[in-house]
């Protein structure tokens, strides 16, 4: 394959592209940015490779979640490295913090082929550079990418973060390759889930000791003075008085927005001021968006139903919300749960077993629901009693310092990768 290098000088960032011609006609390339490390602390770093299907500028909370684990990762002498199959090369001249190196290879989002040609031939030449190389969902379904792993010296690590528990991946392929598949498993040195659901699962197919059962986690929510809070509520025109109800994440059919605005018009507003419904979030199906702005102009109560779409910083939706709302019938986690909860908001969530009620005290951070008569039940409580909003909020806040702390969450990944590798801590 002829491959044109451009190669950076020290503390810079530049691409490093390589592609053939009949490669560039199926947009099967490779593009490369690398950061420029200010600092490395003593001894040599711990390499993870981390693969996606999708990684920015296509959403994927899986990548966004790397995005702000990553830094913590690098001030423990682990540096993160993306190799992203389908995402194309994104518009930025360098990759997000905490990440030394992101490679994109561009398959798109059509039908994939079953040996990328590219990354495969990138993978043999760049897998012995790591430690440990860690698939992010079932990216890889012929253990291509383990094998090359394997006989490269990494360790191998598996992460289930939706319905892609292995219990759930042997089950999706035909009976005659089971056990080859059980087989193939063995590759794997640790399987992570981030439910008990999704641990539980997992652990069907893979002894104890291989699997791990560690949450997501968030940052502390920043500081903020009323001011903040009165001018974003301002920017989206609610009152004092108003409750906000708030989502936050992807538009698509699995998250159930449309079952937020079909119900907004029974809930019974407050003694003064309105109910307001805040939706924010990237638009993960096509025509969604489009549906739902349909729905809610066709809604009694189009007027107090506001669709922000996307914003890279949810940070304003969170400081003017009072109630997080969330009506997802599918979920290997839900980190938008304890990003509301981090800013002290309670929160109305749909009952997903193993899951949502892993996340929520009902009745202590927050209340759960089976139908839509709980959920009118449930939102209205809060809706009618600030006092509960903020009992409840600061719960929920407690929770997330003692449960989903972001630091921790990121040494628990640390101890996996030097257990694995046998390398101390630097």
């Amino acid at each position: 394959m002829p491959i044109g290098i451009v190669r950076p000088q020290k503390r810079t960032e530049q691409w490093i592209m390589a592609s053939s011609a009949s490669e560039s006609a199926t947009h099967e390339t490779v593009a490369t940015m690398d950061a420029g490390r200010t600092r490395q602390p003593a001894g040599a770093p711990l390499r993870v490779l981390h693969i996606f299907r999708y990684f920015r500028p296509d959403f994927t909370g899986e990548g966004l979640y790397l995005e702000k684990l990553a830094p913590l990762l690098d001030d423990l002498n682990i540096q993160a490295d993306v190799a992203v199959e389908c995402t194309r090369s994104p518009a930025m001249n360098r990759p997000p913090a905490g990440i030394g190196r992101a490679s994109f290879f561009g398959l798109g989002t059509g039908r994939v082929r079953r040996v990328p040609a590219v990354m495969t031939g990138w993978f043999l030449v760049n897998a012995f550079r790591y430690d440990v190389v860690h698939f992010h969902a079932f990216v890889d379904r012929i253990f291509l990418f383990h094998l090359i792993a394997r006989m490269s010296g990494c360790r191998i690590v598996q992460s289930a973060t939706l319905d892609d528990g292995l219990g759930s991946v042997l089950r999706g392929y035909r009976p005659i390759y089971r056990p080859l598949l059980l087989r193939l498993f063995r590759l794997i040195d640790a399987a992570v889930a981030i439910s008990p659901r999704l641990h539980a699962d997992t652990r069907q197919v893979l002894p104890p000791r291989q699997t791990w059962l560690i949450p997501q986690g968030v940052n502390p929510a920043p500081d903020t003075s009323p001011a903040d809070r009165s001018r974003w509520r301002a920017h989206w025109g609610f009152a004092a008085d108003d409750v906000v109800l708030l989502f936050v994440g992807g538009m698509c059919a699995r998250k159930d927005v449309t079952f937020l605005v079909e119900n907004h018009a029974a809930l019974r507003p407050p003694a003064s001021g309105r109910v307001k419904l805040l939706l924010v979030g990237p638009q993960l199906e096509d025509g969604y968006l489009d549906a739902l702005r349909r729905l809610i102009a066709a809604s009694a109560c189009h007027a107090d139903i506001v669709l922000e779409g996307y914003m890279d910083d949810p940070s304003p939706a969170y400081g003017a919300a009072d109630v997080f709302v969330f009506a997802s019938r599918g979920e290997g986690f839900g980190n938008v749960l304890i990003e509301a909860m981090s800013w002290g908001l309670p929160v109305v969530s749909r009952r997903l077993e193993q899951v949502t009620d892993h996340i929520i005290d009902d009745g202590g951070t927050g209340f759960l629901f089976d139908t839509a008569a709980e959920y009118h039940a449930a939102a209205t409580r809060l809706i009618a009693d600030p006092s509960r909003r903020l009992v409840m909020g600061r719960a929920a806040c407690q929770t997330v310092r003692q449960r989903f702390d972001l630091p921790g969450i990121a040494h628990q990944y640390a101890q996996l990768y030097r257990l694995l590798t046998g390398k101390p801590d630097a």
